[in-house]
């Protein structure tokens, strides 16, 4: 039986591949949106997509950061222009998609949250991975060599 989690994470990610697969001139508003981000006619660049993969080094390299640190890391500034949510619509195999969301505490990230899928090599996406990150808190990672896993079903 699949969790509402996890339906909810395959239809964001469905959807951030199938929207930004247009036929139009290839978006230039944000630097993350270059190489993946193709806009439909008429519709802005959405700040909250990025072409970025959600790699297990890229999700670190958000634990602490500020804002601003976010948006250059990612090349986009965030959903309503805030750096506490954000997609990725890397279509390439290999790539992870999916969302991260973000709280802050001092001006800097405290925690961080992503579900992602892989594309596989035939287009699809693989099964969902979790990524938990928590200022003083132990982290959890379903990426392979994690110490701490977040699925426990498996």
């Amino acid at each position: 039986m699949m969790t509402v989690k996890r339906a909810m994470g395959l239809m964001l990610v469905a959807g951030s591949l199938f929207g930004a697969a247009g036929t139009a001139s290839a978006a230039s508003g944000f630097p993350g949106q270059n190489g993946c981000w193709t806009a439909l006619p008429g519709e802005d660049e959405r700040p909250d997509v990025t072409c970025r993969s959600f790699t297990e080094d890229l999700l670190r390299s958000l634990q602490k950061a500020t804002p601003a640190q976010v948006t250059q890391i990612l090349g986009v500034p965030g959903k309503d222009h805030k750096a506490s949510y954000f997609e990725s619509a890397n279509k390439n195999p290999g790539a992870y998609n999916g969302y991260i969301e973000l709280k802050y505490t001092a001006g800097h990230v405290s925690e961080l949250s992503a579900v992602m899928t892989q594309v596989t090599p035939n287009g699809m996406a693989s099964d969902e991975k979790d990524y938990q990150w928590s200022m003083g808190k132990v982290v959890c990672s379903d990426f392979p060599g994690s110490k701490k896993a977040c699925d426990t079903s498996k």
